[in-house]
């Protein structure tokens, strides 16, 4: 492409005159396939009114496609169920199809993975993934992208989540307003921002109720496996620093802490309440059902999808983010059957 005279045409002029964010006018002028034809005309009229030479972009056109993919680290996991549904509805919607894929993305697999955005032509991406800050800068200069659920909130990449850290403080003022005091907390590896919050909000509603943090009392898994989640928790259940309740980062550990609760001999919630975190369809299938953090998985899927379109189509719009609102589902690892409740979200 010829740039002949381009400093004197700078990207926010264009902007200004199609109304075309600066990083899909980028996108335009290096050639990605990842732009819509209706954008792409759009953006060249703007700079043939500025008296820049476009005709290498008019040869070359746009090959996108209708595809979105929504990538995520497992699909063994059962959390993104409904997010993945949301997200196909808004797709659908909209007219685009959507490719649900599960791939790390890292450094050491960026290659790997944007080979397969290249060769499904992809329109966008939404990411459900841990990803460190370099390797998301690199991915959306690549393709429009937005984080849903795993983030980094300090960039200008949108994002779709949930206050992780107001709604654990939530789910363990409830448990010390059980008159529970020694609550253990089962978390996953601190590698993901969600971890991190779950466990700082763990921490200052403790100490809000002027409770000592003790680090025996933490389970810090270093890998995502129920079956590690059981081990840790018997151990503790066990030993001389027996808690009297669980927070569990997610309803998978709440389930390992019922089946540690029940090898000791002991009973849920007379001896040990339970809280887990997500409120996924495994925690009315455990007996007893698993008071829970609700998540909106298939609001938190949809609006992530309507955001990436928005970018797709080059509108120009401020970098937005957006938290969804959670609440805390009471069922029986906290209360006997017939006192079930729903505690809205403070």
């Amino acid at each position: 492409m010829c740039k002949r005279g381009f400093k004197k045409i700078t990207y926010s002029a264009i902007s200004e005159l199609s109304g075309i964010s600066i990083a899909t006018i980028s996108r335009v002028i290096n050639n990605s396939p990842n732009v819509r034809e209706e954008t792409r005309k759009m953006v060249i009229d703007a700079m043939k009114a500025l008296g820049f030479d476009t005709s290498s972009l008019e040869a070359i056109g746009s090959k996108s496609n209708d595809l979105i993919i929504f990538n995520i680290p497992s699909l063994d996991n059962p959390f993104y169920s409904l997010i993945i549904q949301g997200a196909k509805a808004a797709a659908q919607r909209n007219g685009y199809n959507m490719l649900v894929n599960e791939d790390p993305i890292d450094e050491k697999s960026y290659d790997t993975f944007t080979d397969l955005l290249k060769k499904t032509n992809a329109a966008g991406l939404i990411t459900t993934n841990c990803i460190n800050r370099t390797t998301l800068l690199k991915l959306s200069a690549f393709i429009p992208m937005v984080q849903c659920c795993e983030c980094i909130s300090n960039m200008d990449i949108p994002f779709v989540t949930i206050d992780d850290v107001s709604a654990a403080r939530n789910a363990v003022e409830y448990l010390i307003s059980l008159g529970r005091k020694r609550i253990a907390f089962i978390n996953g590896p601190l590698e993901y921002k969600y971890a991190q919050d779950r466990l700082k909000g763990y921490l200052q509603a403790l100490e809000q109720a002027s409770i000592k943090k003790d680090p025996e009392i933490i389970i810090q898994l270093q890998e995502i496996s129920y079956d590690m989640a059981v081990s840790a928790a018997f151990q503790l259940l066990n030993s001389d620093q027996r808690p009297d309740a669980f927070f569990a980062s997610s309803d998978v550990y709440a389930a390992a802490a019922i089946k540690a609760v029940r090898r000791s001999g002991l009973e849920v919630p007379k001896d040990i309440a339970i809280v887990g975190f997500d409120n996924i369809e495994l925690s009315t299938m455990c007996t007893p059902s698993i008071t829970t953090v609700n998540q909106p998985k298939f609001q938190l899927g949809l609006l992530s999808c309507e955001m990436l379109i928005k970018r797709i189509s080059g509108e120009l719009i401020p970098i937005s983010s957006m938290y969804m609102d959670t609440e805390l589902i009471v069922r029986e690892t906290t209360q006997k059957p017939s006192s079930i409740l729903s505690l809205p979200r403070s």
